[in-house]
């Protein structure tokens, strides 16, 4: 299907959100960081830390956050067409919202793109 360039740009932005924050939990299992607290070493995470997840819309500059626990994110995932943003973050040209909760919403596209490389390249187009 041809989609017009901003649309798919929207898309890539979402899932280079969602492919940022999904090392996050990658990266936590590898952790073996500790604190102190009143002398007592700690471990930094827990089995089902709360993390605060960039939020994956399609604003290049949205620097919002979402804490969830990382095994409600990873479940939302299972989808692998669905996103977490915060609410009223979707844009309904590209998406639906298919769950609302108090802190954030999960959409999922309308269309169809693949997943983009690595590295964003510049576009002309505003996204806002």
């Amino acid at each position: 299907m041809d989609m017009p360039i901003i649309e798919r740009r929207q898309i890539e932005n979402e899932m280079i959100f969602r492919r940022s924050n999904e090392t996050v939990g990658i990266s936590l299992n590898k952790l073996d960081a500790q604190h102190v607290t009143d002398g007592n070493p700690q471990l930094v995470r827990s089995d089902d830390p709360v993390l605060h997840f960039k939020c994956e819309c399609s604003d290049e500059n949205c620097s919002e956050r979402i804490p969830l626990k990382l095994s409600t994110y990873q479940e939302k995932h299972l989808n692998r067409g669905s996103f977490i943003i915060k609410p009223s973050h979707q844009i309904k040209s590209i998406e639906k919202v298919i769950l609302s909760e108090s802190n954030y919403s999960v959409v999922e596209k309308n269309n169809y793109t693949d997943e983009p490389g690595v590295e964003l390249n510049e576009t002309p187009n505003n996204n806002t």
